[in-house]
């Protein structure tokens, strides 16, 4: 049996397990581009055969594609600096617990900032009057060396940075990501006319969202936030993808190989106590962790991906020139369902396996 064939019966069961309803698998090498998709879009009666055009909510894969490129792209110009603090920016954070968190803690998770908050229960708020009323509560420890925590709330107020110098979240993602790069079919929703992907029978919302963000905060932000809300489909994500590995290895016009890299390498945050503390972060970036990863342990020590919490990833390997994105809903019909978890390590074994195979 072929590696080809391993992959798609490895995908077909899962769906048979119930592990998501539907999936699309995309990988390149310079060996050339495959792609596996299947399942349906729900197993509601109304479900449709996922495609290679179906639209999944990509959850924080939108913190890369959009938040940290963008990033990327204006630190190489020189117009953001990364050591700068945020009361620099927002003028509203001079005199509070937020004054002297930098740009550069936010996009490594190092903060101190909590992960998460349910700012969809807060009316009448906007999200900068949240973060003053909240300040002993969002970043409860003051530290130059925080422990490494995930956060969406670091990547709200990096978006918060980037709407007050540059204006709208869109326009400012279509400028330096989607139109250099060509970008097809990437948008944030509600995107009720098009094939979804399903994802949770919502308790709040009263309805299986399908077509909507399923992220809570980033409907109540308005379906546009710099953490979440992005759809696509795998193969439409494939050029920026393609365009981070050749930056990587230094044969981009779109960002340089310096830039490139500093993005995608853990980096000492000032003031932070040694490698042992920083986590796997690099700049919105996570790398492989040396035990666990998602990635697998074929991937080389050099790659670096994300994860989103509906069921989608992306991993790059510069050593191989490898590039896999996996899109899934495993959130439908409920989060609880975790057995993604499992999944992603040997799928990325046996791409990894088949990228040294195929084409010989």
């Amino acid at each position: 049996m072929t590696l080809q064939n391993q992959i798609e019966i490895a995908l077909k069961d899962a769906c048979r397990s119930f592990v998501f309803s539907g999936y699309q698998l995309v990988t390149e090498t310079p060996k050339g581009v495959f792609s596996w998709e299947g399942g349906t879009t729900s197993y509601w009666p109304n479900g449709q055969e996922v495609n290679d055009e179906t639209y999944f909510d990509l959850g924080s894969l939108t913190k890369v594609i959009l938040t940290t490129s963008v990033l990327a792209r204006l630190v190489e110009r020189k117009e953001i600096k990364l050591n700068t603090k945020l009361k620099e920016y927002l003028s509203i954070f001079k005199g509070t617990r937020y004054q002297e968190v930098t740009l550069e803690q936010l996009l490594t998770h190092q903060s101190g900032l909590i992960a998460w908050y349910p700012f969809y229960t807060e009316q009448g708020f906007s999200i900068l009057d949240l973060f003053l009323k909240k300040q002993n509560e969002f970043l409860p420890l003051i530290s130059s060396s925080p422990k490494p925590t995930y956060s969406d709330l670091g990547f709200l107020l990096l978006g918060e940075v980037l709407k007050e110098k540059y204006g709208t979240l869109i326009a400012l993602f279509e400028k330096e990501i989607v139109q250099p790069l060509q970008l097809k079919d990437l948008s944030f929703g509600p995107l009720l006319s098009k094939n979804c992907a399903a994802t949770e029978f919502c308790g709040v919302r009263k309805k299986m969202i399908q077509g909507e963000v399923f992220d809570l905060n980033t409907a109540h932000l308005g379906n546009v936030c710099s953490h979440a809300g992005l759809f696509s489909s795998a193969k439409n994500l494939l050029p920026w993808a393609r365009e981070w590995l050749r930056a990587v290895k230094g044969q981009s016009k779109w960002l340089s190989v310096a830039t490139a890299k500093e993005f995608t390498t853990i980096r000492a945050v000032e003031g932070s106590e040694g490698s042992s503390s920083m986590g796997s972060w690099a700049r919105g970036w996570d790398t492989k962790s040396k035990a666990f990863s998602s990635a697998g342990r074929f991937f080389s020590g050099a790659s670096f991906g994300h994860l989103g919490y509906p069921g989608t990833s992306v991993w790059i390997d510069p050593e191989k020139s490898g590039i896999a994105i996996l899109l899934t809903n495993r959130v439908h019909p409920s989060r609880l369902d975790e057995r993604i978890k499992r999944f992603r390590p040997p799928i990325h074994d046996l791409v990894a396996k088949f990228w040294e195979s195929h084409g010989d």
